[in-house]
């Protein structure tokens, strides 16, 4: 394991380098760091740069999203991959990982944002900045009471697929589809389940800092063969509150159960 205080100098050493590079060149119009980027105090050796680009045109853009020469020492990149209209995921023969975009002019209204910190602003881009951060979140887009009857037909689904032996589909319905509804379940419903150290971009992020007991029952579960990983699953949102809450879908839940023969009061 690197010392952390050496990971954070070579971390903030190439930002620099990368802030400098874009200064320069008169096509860029704003910087914005973000996540571990903008809250470097969080930053360990497995810490990936974040950062958002904007420039003066839609052909300005592409040509930075096509042509990576502006990055620092980007002839050692060994993957450079788009990912998306705007996005690109890159990783150095070092092992350094980048994830970024390159926008257009009123394009960046277009991304989401918890923590971020503008590195370059030739006008605009803080106040456009603030309004992404304002924007609903995208675990905040499906209702409490949709994420409930998704995690349901998720288990449902990735139980008959594994009945019939389709067990790589299986798997991906239970422990991708399912616990991804059970995890926003679980923020929004239980009390103390929500938690401003949580990321609100993603479900799956913090959880074990935040809830390590329940993580570790979660990665328990999620070791299983697909059909008793959706037993488990189902087990733990009985025992951790979210069967509780008063939007559950009761009826929904008998449903599922009868039609894969478990029992009501065996939810295990």
């Amino acid at each position: 394991m690197l010392d952390v205080s050496d990971t954070r100098r070579a971390f903030s050493a190439y930002l620099d380098r990368l802030i400098d590079g874009l200064t320069a060149r008169p096509d860029v119009t704003g910087l914005v760091l973000a996540g571990s980027t903008a809250d470097r105090a969080r930053v360990d050796e497995w810490s990936d740069h974040d950062f958002l680009v904007t420039t003066v045109s839609e052909q300005a853009a592409e040509t930075m999203r096509t042509n990576l020469a502006w990055l620092p020492d980007a002839e050692t990149l060994v993957i450079a991959v788009r990912e998306g209209p705007h996005g690109l995921k890159c990783v150095y023969e070092n092992g350094a990982v980048l994830e970024f975009a390159v926008f257009a002019p009123g394009e960046l209204l277009l991304a989401h944002a918890n923590d971020f910190e503008v590195a370059l602003d030739r006008g605009g881009i803080g106040a456009a900045m603030r309004e992404v951060a304002a924007k609903p979140k995208p675990l905040g887009s499906t209702s409490p009471e949709a994420h409930a009857q998704l995690f349901l037909a998720h288990l449902l689904i990735g139980v008959g697929r594994a009945r019939r032996g389709e067990l790589l589909s299986a798997g991906q319905s239970v422990r991708s589809h399912a616990l991804g509804s059970l995890l926003a379940l679980h923020r929004s419903v239980v009390v103390g389940g929500a938690d401003a150290r949580l990321d609100d971009l993603d479900a799956y992020r913090r959880l074990e800092t935040v809830h390590p007991d329940f993580a570790a029952l979660l990665e328990r579960a999620l070791e299983r063969d697909p059909e008793r990983a959706a037993r488990s699953l189902l087990y733990l949102a009985v025992t951790h509150g979210v069967t509780a809450w008063r939007g559950w879908p009761v009826a929904a839940e008998r449903a599922v159960r009868e039609r894969l023969g478990w029992p009501m009061d065996s939810p295990q």
